[in-house]
């Protein structure tokens, strides 16, 4: 049979197709539902997919119905149950790809084929519940099944777009969607029917019109019921969702008007930000979302305060605290934030909603009243370690004082609360003082002024007060704050420059007294001179003021001198050196120079002071040295000549005599006597050599040995700095009389330090020590140099016997034998490369 035999009832069709509209509607309502909100999403997926799968049930099932109700002779209950749940079960599957929050293309085409699947399972079942034989029309089959696809894949792409998700202005798109795919439906059915060739089965059982019709109208009753059931359902669920969309959105504005919100998935990414987020971070939502919120990192936060941050919110713990961020301008900003994660079945958060709230300035006024508060703090300690600080009340009786109270009046705290200032009272200051004192602050008026108080153990100390008094609001003080510096060393210091001021008039007497003192201009010229100056040059005041120093210029220095001496002042340095002067009389005199120069803010001398002291008779002495020295090189060559002369003479004098005995020719006696008278002759030359060699007879006086000694020090001071030795005297006493000749002694001395200095060609220290021990005065001249060995040390002081390369041993010999004549001993201590001493000893004077 090429149709179904049977009457078309249209009303069944029609009722079909109104409630597979009705079915689809509420569907799609609920999978929108599932959509746009968080809660009853499995109850909402399961009505949905019994929506649609019975929809799909009751198009095919009134199709097959109105073409013919004689098909329900031998309809078997359990298929159609059976492609109900099988057409329930596709729909779901369906569906099941839309929970995801991002549709691609292929979930639509997934939900499209499930659904085309759903239909034609449906249908198929359907016939075989009938018990109808049926062939198929496979191009016209495919052909449907195509179209229904299509019909699906459209519909659902206008209610999911696979681009962005609208979760508002739907309201057009449900109903022509539900049309749209209920047409599908029933066009599906229709062309299937066509594809279908149907033919009775020999097992047809006839069964009356009214049993079939009362069926039918059961089914129609029951789908009606149940998909009634179903759009009420959905109706109150979505009544309920839109007032909970509805509070969701006004707490979403009151959290957009008030708070700063950003959303971000399980791996901090951004995927929403509110306003206030653009507003406070300067970045627009373009340029945050899709960033996680390290973009906003200030860095002033540690990598273990934002471990702590993660571990909180990761283990489904809500974080609370304060962050500062920075924006995209580098401006920070403070948020006070709370971070709330959103968990899944499983207990893991599936995205976080951070909540925050700008506190930049209340942590501006927290660092700020931080910052009065420690300069508060810092005022204060500055003022207690610095200030002497009382506070009193309005009769004047102590309430608080400081630890520098305490410690300049040497009264303990407790001692001194209670007490007026009384307890500290001097007497130094009259009852007039204290009166105008009290009258001013008495007054509100701040009193200023040094006061000498009395402390505890009867000491005076002055200190610089200041009171101030706080007033009431009748403007009458009810305290008073003395703050006092302590200013007794100012005081003292006071009392000590006036003691200073008359020292300095005593050192500038003493100056002129003993020195010569000259001031000069930039230029050179004499500005002023003390009497000392006008003593020694011979010119009055009046002629040398106004004058140079060439006026004294003795010729006997070089241009090359003076150029020095100006090229050194002229830069701000101090010259010292000695300079020959020509009094006005034509004398010459010597005299030891400082000049220092007075420079001006420019680093430039404006003017030069020299102070001079004569010292031409040290000048004299140094020749009168020179000329000692030559006669005693003479003196050397002269021991030497007779050395040589007197030892072979003596040998021709003891074989002239020898010849003499045996001699009786009185003409060769005549000889030999003549010989003799010659060689007594040469022998009396040679005694004159001697006498030049040897020391003039001693001749002792009393006299201070600590002068003659600073002398031969101060002479040989220079000779020591040129080959960098330090020459250095010690004596702790002042006068030390012994016999003896002082000439005689310098020479001894001289002798004894130059050979320390030549001991020394590298520099190092020589030191000169004198000492009283047992009535003897020790002198002691001790070098750091190269020493003497063992055995050298004894032969020290044999005629022609030296260390040194080019000496010839007379000079310790005849300073050996000086000390001799002053009846004194010389002890010799050394050791290689660790220096020598030679110790005098000789007898002191006792009084």
């Amino acid at each position: 049979m090429n149709a179904i035999v049977g009457t078309f009832h249209p009303y069944f069709f029609i009722i079909a197709i109104g409630l597979t509209i009705m079915a689809s509607y509420t569907a799609l309502d609920m999978f929108i539902l599932i959509r746009s909100s968080d809660q009853n999403k499995r109850m909402l997926f399961l009505g949905g997919t019994l929506s649609m799968g019975i929809g799909i049930w009751v198009m095919n099932f009134m199709g097959l119905i109105a073409a013919d109700t004689n098909l329900l002779a031998s309809y078997h209950i359990p298929l159609t149950i059976l492609s109900i749940f099988i057409g329930v079960a596709f729909t779901g599957m369906a569906f099941i790809p839309f929970f995801d929050k991002k549709i691609r293309f292929y979930h639509l085409f997934i939900g499209s084929l499930l659904l085309t699947l759903a239909v034609i399972a449906i249908h198929i079942i359907g016939i075989y519940a009938m018990n109808i034989t049926i062939k198929y029309n496979l191009l016209l089959f495919i052909f449907s099944g195509l179209l229904i696809f299509s019909s699906f894949l459209f519909s659902l792409s206008l209610l999911f777009p696979t681009k962005s998700y609208i979760y508002g202005n739907l309201v057009w798109l449900k109903p022509v969607s539900a049309i749209i795919i209920s047409g599908s439906i029933a066009v599906g059915n229709a062309l299937l029917k066509k594809a279908t060739i149907f033919g009775k089965s020999n097992e047809l059982v006839n069964t009356s019109n009214t049993d079939s019709s009362f069926f039918i109208y059961l089914v129609i009753f029951i789908s009606v019921l149940i998909i009634g059931g179903l759009i009420v359902s959905s109706t109150l669920i979505s009544k309920q969702l839109a007032a909970s969309d509805t509070n969701l959105k006004d707490i979403k504005a009151a959290l957009d008007a008030s708070t700063i919100v950003a959303i971000t998935d399980p791996y901090g990414t951004i995927v929403y930000v509110n306003d206030k987020f653009e507003e406070i971070s300067k970045y627009s939502k373009d340029e945050i979302i899709g960033k996680n919120h390290r973009v906003i990192n200030s860095g002033y936060h540690s990598k273990e305060f934002f471990q702590d941050l993660w571990k909180t919110i990761q283990s489904g713990k809500i974080w609370r605290g304060e962050i500062r961020n920075k924006a995209k301008d580098g401006t920070f900003y403070w948020v006070d934030t709370t971070i709330i994660p959103f968990l899944n079945r499983k207990g893991k958060p599936i995205q976080y909603i951070a909540i925050r709230s700008d506190i930049s300035q209340r942590k501006l006024a927290e660092k700020n009243l931080l910052e009065s508060t420690k300069e508060v703090r810092d005022i204060t300690f500055a003022l207690n370690q610095s200030s002497i600080v009382a506070i009193t009340d309005e009769k004047g009786k102590i309430t608080t004082v400081n630890e520098k109270f305490c410690e300049i009046s040497k009264y303990s705290r407790e001692e001194l609360i209670g007490q007026d200032h009384r307890i500290i009272n001097s007497g130094f200051h009259s009852k007039d003082f204290f009166k105008d004192l009290w009258s001013t602050i008495g007054q509100g008026k701040v009193w200023k002024g040094e006061i000498c108080n009395r402390a505890k153990d009867g000491t005076l100390y002055w200190v610089n007060t200041t009171i101030v008094p706080f007033l009431n609001s009748k403007g009458k003080p009810y305290q008073y704050v003395a703050i006092r510096t302590d200013i007794s060393n100012r005081k003292q210091a006071e009392e000590h420059l006036k003691e200073t001021i008359k020292e300095n008039n005593d050192i500038k007497f003493a100056l002129d007294q003993s020195s010569i003192v000259a001031f000069t201009d930039a230029k050179g010229k004499i500005t002023s001179v003390n009497d000392k100056f006008c003593e020694i040059s011979k010119y009055s005041r009046e002629e040398i003021i106004g004058q140079d120093h060439r006026v004294l210029n003795s010729g006997y220095h070089t241009k090359e001198f003076f150029k020095n001496l100006w090229k050194t002042i002229g830069e701000g340095k101090v010259w010292k050196g000695e300079i020959r002067n020509k009094a006005k009389d034509g004398t010459f005199y010597w005299v030891d120079t400082t000049i220092i120069p007075f420079v001006n803010d420019q680093g430039k001398p404006y003017q030069y002071l020299a102070i001079r002291n004569d010292i031409t008779e040290r000048k004299k002495t140094e020749e009168v040295l020179h000329r000692q020295d030559k006669l005693a090189a003479v003196g050397q060559l002269a021991a030497g000549v007779a050395h040589e002369i007197r030892n072979p003479l003596t040998s021709m004098k003891g074989y002239a005599e020898f010849l003499q005995l045996d001699e009786s020719d009185p003409e060769r006696l005549e000889f030999l006597n003549i010989i003799l008278d010659e060689i007594e002759r040469v022998n009396t030359i040679v005694e004159d050599f001697m006498v030049l060699a040897k020391p003039k007879a001693v001749e002792l006086e009393e006299k201070n040995v600590v002068p003659v000694i600073k002398n031969v020090v101060s002479l040989l001071e220079f000779e020591a700095r040129k080959k960098n030795v330090h020459l250095s005297f010690d004596c702790n006493q002042e006068i030390i009389q012994i016999e003896c000749d002082e000439n005689r002694l310098k020479q001894v001395f001289l002798n004894f330090i130059k050979n320390g200095i030549e001991a020394m060609p590298n520099g190092g220290d020589l030191h000169v020590r004198t000492l009283i021990h047992e009535n003897n005065v020790q002198i002691s001249i001790q070098d750091t140099g190269v020493g003497i060995p063992k055995d050298k040390l004894k032969k020290l002081g044999e005629p022609f016997y030296t260390t040194k390369k080019t000496g010839n041993g007379l000079g310790l010999m005849v300073s050996f034998k000086i000390i001799e004549s002053h009846n004194g001993k010389v002890f010799v201590e050394s050791e290689p490369n660790k220096g020598t001493t030679f110790n005098i000893l000789l007898p002191a004077k006792t009084a």
